[in-house]
C-alpha cells in the first residue's frame, strides 16, 4: 500500500497570528531512514509564544523521528520518544525568556509502518479516519470537557459548546514531562485520515467534516476543509493534513 498526504493552514478571519504549524515528510533521506511522518501542532501562549511553541515542536518532532539516534525498535516507543524530545525542547525554550514563559502546544502525529498507522497526541488536535461512509475520531482530547464526558458528567452532544472545551488538561512544553497517548490502526486501501487543529473540528460540524472529506485529492480536500472553517466565520487558526491510503501504484484522488 501507498500512503500520501498534503497539508494546509490558514490564519482564519479573527486572529492576527497563525499559531498552528504542520509538517508533511514523505520523501528524502529522513523517510528512507525511519519512514514518513505527518504532524500538526496548535500553539498557545501570549504574544508570539504560541507560534514559537508550535513551530519548535513540529521541527523537533520531525528531527527526532528521522534521527538515526532514535533507536527504539517499537514504533509506539519511537513516537513517544520523539514527542518527549519535542516537549523537552519547547519547555527549555519557555524558560529562556519572559516573552516565552508558559508557552505550549498541542501535537498530533501520524506515521505509517508495516500496514498500520500509528497516531500520537497531546492536547486537542485530532486524528480522524474516514472508512467508507464512517468517520471515526481516533484520538482522545485532553481537555476538561472531554474529561467530563468520559466521567459521565457531560453529554457529548454539548461538549463542543461549553467553555471547558478550551481548557487543556495536557499540553506539550508546559512542564518538564508530558504523558503521550499512542494508538495504532490497520491501514486499508481507500481509507482517508485527517489530522487537524481545533480551528477545524471545533468550527465545522462532524457531518460537514465527513462530507468535506469524501471527494478530491488530499491537496484539494485540505484546502476545502480550511475554506469551510473560514466560511463558518474563521474564528481560529485552522490546519488540516489529509492522508490517503492507496493500493500500490494508485493515483491520488
Amino acid at each position: 500500500m501507498r500512503v500520501i498526504g498534503t497539508g494546509w493552514t490558514d490564519i482564519g478571519l479573527q486572529r492576527h497570528v497563525n499559531e498552528d504549524s504542520f509538517a508533511v515528510v514523505q520523501e528524502g533521506k529522513e523517510v528512507e531512514r525511519q519512514g514518513a511522518c505527518y504532524v500538526v501542532c496548535d500553539g498557545l501562549g501570549g504574544a508570539q509564544a504560541g507560534e514559537v511553541a508550535s513551530r519548535t515542536a513540529v521541527e523537533t518532532f520531525v528531527a527526532a523521528w528521522s534521527s538515526r539516534e532514535l533507536s527504539a525498535e517499537d514504533t509506539k516507543q519511537r513516537l513517544r520518544l520523539a514527542v518527549h524530545e519535542a516537549n523537552a525542547v519547547v519547555y527549555r525554550l519557555s524558560l529562556s525568556s519572559e516573552e516565552l514563559a508558559g508557552m505550549g502546544t498541542t501535537l498530533v502525529g501520524f506515521v505509517p509502518h508495516a500496514a498500520r498507522a500509528y497516531i500520537c497526541n497531546v492536547g486537542d488536535s485530532r486524528c480522524y479516519r474516514l472508512r467508507g461512509s464512517v468517520l471515526t475520531q481516533l484520538t482522545e482530547d485532553h481537555t476538561m470537557a472531554a474529561d467530563m464526558v468520559r466521567q459521565g458528567l457531560l453529554d457529548p452532544a454539548y461538549a463542543r459548546n461549553v467553555s471547558e472545551r478550551n481548557i487543556l488538561t495536557r499540553a506539550l512544553g508546559t512542564a518538564a514531562r508530558v504523558e503521550v497517548d499512542v494508538v495504532s490502526d490497520e491501514l486499508c486501501a481507500g481509507d482517508r485520515y485527517l489530522l487537524c487543529s481545533d480551528g477545524l473540528w471545533g468550527t465545522v460540524s462532524e457531518s460537514d467534516l465527513k462530507t468535506g472529506l469524501t471527494e478530491g485529492s488530499p491537496e484539494e480536500t485540505a484546502h476545502r476543509l480550511v475554506d469551510l472553517a473560514n466560511a463558518c466565520g474563521g474564528p481560529d487558526n485552522c490546519t488540516a493534513i489529509v492522508i490517503d491510503v492507496q493500493e500500490t501504484g494508485g493515483v491520488a484522488g
